[in-house]
């Protein structure tokens, strides 16, 4: 892995994106909601969080370009991204057809099933104790289609304040590049030459996509420029895709990103059961959103979200290979976050929502 020029080749195509877009007046419309009073800035810039990734691979690990792994992520990402993309264009009026809900929904299908069959990915393993159960590649494929799904709409959905679901993505794939790096490679010694192929791969792209995220995290955080959905559901999609190939423990990965998976867990089921409604219409329910009302400001939030994010990646990572302190780890801190929103906004009966029409 060449650690110098991965940041580097990211930072260059992220610049050529600002400029492009802003020459090409490609710009966002400012509202008053969550976002401040601002000029426009260059918009879609996920367009070249994708292209990046993949101009990495090209330049510095061409030997990829014909792996069955690397076509998952990109046949698997590629509706998804083409999809977003044109609603991203009708939300700006490039274009006039708005892209219905279900297309969307069906597009993430059709990216998880491309991604397991064309991946060609097969004899997966599920783990309990010391008992080992095999899955079938179909049901693998709706495991993963669900899984993808979940994953692709926490990180998503989190994104109301500048910058946070590209944060809470660089964390997620350092998490995974560290996991392999020194508890993988650092606790195993024996490995067949294809997992070590596979395991080397995940690494690699788990390092490429953190120093991608990391540099939107930059971009978005005055904001320089928006990423948009395209760009955050193909950190989204990755995570998943990079949490399942190598046998990733995806465990560590859930715990460092428990925040924002215990806030998707918490926002769903109160949609459905509370406010009888599609758990996946977005509305002002979420973490920041009571933070906010709570009279936090924004640098605040993002504070709290980065602290606590990378607390539990160096709690985690610490544990190595103890299966039993990762569960209670993350077990102590469900109770913590879902008691602490039981008190507040149940008990207490705080609102749960900002005051904000969608």
């Amino acid at each position: 892995m060449n650690y110098f020029l991965t940041p580097i080749i990211a930072i260059v195509i992220a610049i050529i994106g600002l400029v492009l877009f802003k020459k090409l007046k490609v710009l966002d419309k400012p509202g008053n909601d969550l976002k401040n009073t601002r000029k426009p800035v260059p918009t879609i810039q996920g367009i070249f969080v994708y292209i990046g990734f993949f101009a990495i691979i090209a330049i510095l690990f061409p030997q990829y370009l014909h792996n069955n792994l690397f076509l998952w992520l990109l046949c698997g990402s590629l509706p998804i991204v083409i999809v977003e993309l044109l609603e991203e264009l009708n939300y700006i009026g490039i274009t006039k057809r708005k892209i219905h809900p279900r297309i969307r929904l069906l597009a993430h299908i059709l990216g998880g099933i491309l991604a397991v069959y064309v991946g060609q990915i097969s004899n997966q393993e599920f783990i309990i104790g010391s008992h080992v159960y095999h899955i079938p590649q179909y049901l693998f494929a709706g495991i993963f289609v669900v899984r993808s799904i979940l994953c692709i709409n926490a990180i998503n959905r989190f994104d109301g304040i500048y910058s946070q679901a590209s944060w809470v993505s660089s964390i997620g794939f350092l998490t995974i590049f560290l996991l392999i790096k020194y508890v993988v490679f650092g606790y195993y010694t024996e490995f067949t030459p294809e997992n070590m192929q596979i395991l080397t791969l995940t690494q690699n792209f788990a390092f490429i996509l953190f120093c991608i995220s990391l540099v939107s995290t930059v971009i978005e955080y005055k904001p320089l420029g928006l990423v948009r959905d395209v760009g955050i559901m193909f950190y989204g999609f990755a995570l998943a895709y990079l949490s399942v190939i190598g046998g990733a423990k995806i465990g560590t990965l859930v715990v460092a990103l428990s925040l924002v998976i215990f806030d998707a867990i918490r926002v769903w089921l109160w949609r459905i059961f509370v406010m009888k409604k599609n758990p996946l219409k977005g509305d002002y329910t979420h973490l920041h959103h009571r933070l906010l009302w709570l009279q936090w400001n924004r640098r605040e939030i993002r504070a709290f979200v980065r602290i606590w994010s990378l607390m539990m990646m160096v709690l985690m990572l610490l544990q190595g290979t103890d299966r039993f302190n990762k569960v209670a780890i993350f077990a102590m801190m469900a109770f913590i976050f879902f008691g602490i929103n039981f008190y507040l906004f149940v008990i207490k009966k705080f609102p749960c929502w900002l005051p904000i029409k969608k």
